[in-house]
């Protein structure tokens, strides 16, 4: 009995989780991406120290021999570079556990999250496009950035637009893999432009609907034009006769 009560005493409480602010979650991402930028130079750190390390490996029995036969103080570095390696390990473990804590966090919080937008949208200059803006001028790129390469989530489909001054290729900024965009899409305009020419009829006086076999010649298109000219022709000569 008592573990259905605390089963569904944990139902109750993910039902009523608090709604995650963007603020907050801004703040978040903006952490992970200093905690991300803190391994990779724990990275570098560690693998340029580990190179120092097997090369000091390498030639350290010539180096030792060679103090030895001269005289000269032998320095053992290897327990120091040992020990560096040991500590940027160390470190790297725990900025990776830190990133893993904040990705989940930022993703619990994207769960329940409610975006701070402008309920009245405003256009652009083409009609084509409604943008609402976050409340009050605030800005949020980490989180934005984390959403668009975490998630995939918030990038603008790639679409090829026709305007009066040119064509516009939106959601990318490679320019070769545009003009591979404009390509299919001119072939595409050709392709429709050719079917709706085939679908193309020819209507006559009597408002019927004929193929292009159908289609009258030129000759009978253009008889009664001259009929009408001869006609004109033969009252002016008849009138200079009467004159």
């Amino acid at each position: 009995m008592g573990e259905e009560v605390l089963k569904v005493t944990l139902v109750e409480e993910q039902r009523k989780a608090p709604v995650a602010s963007l603020g907050h979650l801004e703040q978040l991402a903006f952490n992970l991406t200093e905690v991300e930028k803190l391994i990779e130079e724990c990275k570098s750190k560690l693998s340029t120290t580990e190179r120092e390390l097997a090369e000091f490996r390498q030639k350290r029995e010539l180096e030792r021999r060679f103090s030895e036969l001269t005289g000269v103080p032998y320095d053992d570095k290897s327990s120091e570079l040992e020990g560096k390696v040991k500590s940027l390990k160390e470190q790297l473990e725990s900025l990776s556990a830190e990133k893993v804590k904040l990705r989940s966090e930022i993703l619990s919080g994207l769960a329940s999250v409610t975006l701070p937008i402008e309920a009245n949208g405003c256009s652009n200059d083409s009609g084509e496009e409604v943008f609402f803006k976050f409340r009050d001028g605030a800005k949020y790129p980490a989180i934005t950035t984390f959403i668009k390469r975490e998630l995939n989530f918030g990038l603008p489909p790639v679409y090829v637009a026709l305007t009066p001054e040119g064509v516009k290729v939106v959601g990318m900024n490679d320019k070769n893999a545009a003009v591979k965009e404009v390509i299919k899409t001119i072939e595409s305009l050709r392709a429709k432009a050719s079917g709706e020419l085939g679908h193309y009829t020819y209507t006559g006086l009597n408002e019927k609907t004929a193929t292009p076999d159908e289609y009258p010649s030129s000759k009978g298109i253009l008889s009664p034009f001259k009929k009408l000219h001869a006609t004109k022709e033969h009252k002016w000569l008849h009138k200079t006769t009467s004159l």
